[in-house]
This record gives structure tokens, sequence and C-alpha cells, in this order.
């Protein structure tokens, strides 16, 4: 199948999912605006979308204008945009079809509330689309709440290597690299943005190390929001907890992702709204105890005290709290790491939802024949 993409270049998830389809020999096209760092897989074919428009309230038919010359060019069997908005706003402005949008979280939890003209593009996207897919229960009631048609929309998660992501004992290597020493590691497996509240990890960081002087703390810092990194390491400092906090930037490919969950005690993840967000998956697979944001998306997949335990978003004393307990209690540690990794390769192995989306991308093209 000749297949073609808008989403974001510079994702780990766009990357990924590109490199799967490209591998399995289909004919890949990926639009995007950004300049991706990482090579995408051999074959696929890079389309940068661009425009000189620079007024906002233009730049955006402007670049829509400039998607649908590219797709009506390529002329794929399905064009598939990841991300509702701004990608899915593009691909349905391109009135090509079959057209296909997936929802990843924060595309139709948030966005759609930031202004009318994000509501009415959300909805008219929603609308356009021939197949909608949803990488959790949550996100598929908020899309059809939305307009999605419930007889072309589906949920689907993307799935987790477990090749890659699986848990090992050896850990030694990294430990030392990183000056870790043989203490207690809890890791920060969201980025440096607003949404996943790292500032509230930074005020929980002391109350931790009172109890449990001698863990350490790695935090992600992968296209970091600056003044948020900068505002992250000042309360770090204030509290002399600088030693404690070791910071890791852009991680070369999933192996080198899959030895830091491996190393981790407990993984943090606490933003305000979410999918079903694959570090997690990730970091369960590879045997790290979670601490979670209390939100409804999650609860499909974790059962609070069993696969992780969960807080409520803001809550930094309850977060404290929860870090201290699973480092504190080996027993329950162990057993919520060993409950997340029977949960990933039970419900969550990625050859079996890439190989799904696979049949549904040939029952798009045969229903669109």
């Amino acid at each position: 199948m000749r297949l073609c993409y808008i989403a974001n270049p510079d994702s780990i998830h766009t990357q990924r999912w590109v490199n799967y389809f490209a591998e399995r020999g289909h004919e890949i096209h990926l639009i995007g605006q950004y300049t991706t760092t990482p090579p995408v897989a051999p074959g696929v074919i890079l389309h940068q979308l661009a425009t000189q428009v620079k007024i906002p309230k233009f730049q955006a038919l402007a670049l829509g204008y400039a998607a649908r010359r590219i797709v009506h060019k390529i002329q794929p069997d399905v064009l598939h945009a990841h991300q509702v908005g701004s990608c899915g706003w593009l691909a349905a402005m391109s009135g090509y079809h079959p057209f296909l949008v997936t929802a990843w979280g924060s595309d139709l939890l948030l966005k759609p509330h930031l202004s009318r003209l994000y509501h009415f593009l959300t909805r008219w996207t929603l609308r356009r689309a021939d197949y909608v897919t949803c990488v959790s229960d949550g996100l598929a009631r908020v899309a059809r709440s939305l307009g999605a048609d419930p007889s072309r929309l589906e949920v689907a998660p993307w799935g987790v290597d477990t090749s890659v992501f699986h848990p090992e004992t050896t850990g030694a290597k990294l430990r030392e690299q990183l000056d870790l020493g043989a203490g207690p590691i809890v890791l920060s497996i969201r980025a440096m943005r607003p949404l996943y509240n790292p500032l509230d990890l930074a005020r929980a960081i002391p109350r931790v190390l009172a109890q449990a002087p001698q863990a350490k703390f790695i935090i992600r810092t992968y296209a970091p929001d600056p003044d948020l990194l900068a505002q992250f390491q000042a309360i770090i400092q204030e509290h002399n907890a600088t030693q404690a906090v070791i910071y890791v930037g852009h991680l070369p490919d999933d192996r080198a992702i899959a030895d830091l969950y491996r190393i981790a005690d407990v993984a943090v993840s606490i933003p305000s709204s979410d999918g079903t967000p694959l570090s997690v998956l990730e970091a369960l697979a590879c045997g790290a105890a979670l601490v979670l944001s209390d939100v409804p998306s999650l609860h499909e997949w974790v059962q609070d005290q069993q696969e992780g335990i969960f807080v409520p978003p803001g809550d930094i004393q309850a977060l404290a709290a929860a870090i201290v307990r699973l480092l504190t209690d080996e027993t329950l540690r162990r057993q919520i790491q060993a409950n997340g990794v029977t949960l990933v390769q039970q419900r969550a192995d990625r050859q079996v939802w890439m190989s799904h989306a696979e049949k549904m991308y040939e029952q798009i093209v045969k229903v669109n024949l």
C-alpha cells in the first residue's frame, strides 16, 4: 500500500509508526512541519510542510493548502493523521479520502477547550474523517461527544515492543555512567512540559529525601520548556537537593530508553490529563513500579495498588508519600512490578496491535474502492 501520514516527524511515536510500515514493505510518505533530528527509516519519503505566511490567522489555511497539494500529488491508498489537532485539521483540509485520524490524548481532552475555533476544527475534522482511532475508551467517548461516527470509530492502543521493553537484572554499567550509587532510583518518565506537572515532582523530592535520603532522581529533559526546566532546577537548588538529581536529555534509541526504565525502582507520570501514554506502558514492561496521576484513562489499564499507585493531580504530599511507600515497602514494590510486566505482555504487545492496524488499513482501502 501507499500510505501517507501527516504527523510530527520529531515525535518518537511517529517515527516508530512509519518505520514499522516501511519495514513491512509499504510505500511511506510523511508530511510534517518540523525538521526531524533522528532519521526516519530508509524508504520513508519526508515532505517538509512550509509556508511563507506569518499571520497566525492565515497560517493554518496556508498550511492546509500546502498539505492538500502534497497529498493529492502522492495519491495514497490511505491518508492517516496523527493527533486531531493540528495534523488532523490539515488532513481534513486536504479534502482527500480515505482519511483516518488517530487521537493521542490532549488533542481531544484539552485543545478543543482552548478556543471556539479549536473546538469547531476538532468537531469538523472528526466528522470528515472516514475512520477515527483512539488509544483509550475515555478518548473514544470524548470523540463521540464531539461528533465522531460511532460506527467508524475504534479503540486501538499502539502497544509496546516487548522484544525491547522487558525486565533485565543488569544495570550496573548505566548506574556507574550516571553516578547513581547503590541507592533506590526514581525516574520521571514524561517531558519537561506544563501538562506533566514537573514542578510538583520538584517540590516532592525534598519530602522524599527526608525519609529516603539515599534515593536518586532521574529527570528526563528531552525537548524541554526552558523556563520550566530553570524553575525545576531552582526549586531543587533551593532545597539543597542538587546532589540527588540527575538530568538525562535525548536518548539515541528505544534500547537506551528501555535501559533507563529498567534501572528505575519507581517511575513517575503525573500529568493533568492523559490518554494511554506509551511511556507508562513501556515503564511497566521494564519492571518499574509506577506512581500515576489519578486520571480516568489510566484506570483502563492500571488498578490502584496492583500495577501502580494513583495520586490526585497537584497533591504534592500524596505524591511524595506514594514514592516513599514504594521505596520502603519492598514487598509491595515487587508485586506491583511483576503485575505491570504481566499486564503489558497480556494486553499491550506492539506486534499484535500493529498487525491490527495493517488489517485496518486494508479494510479501509477495500471499503473505499
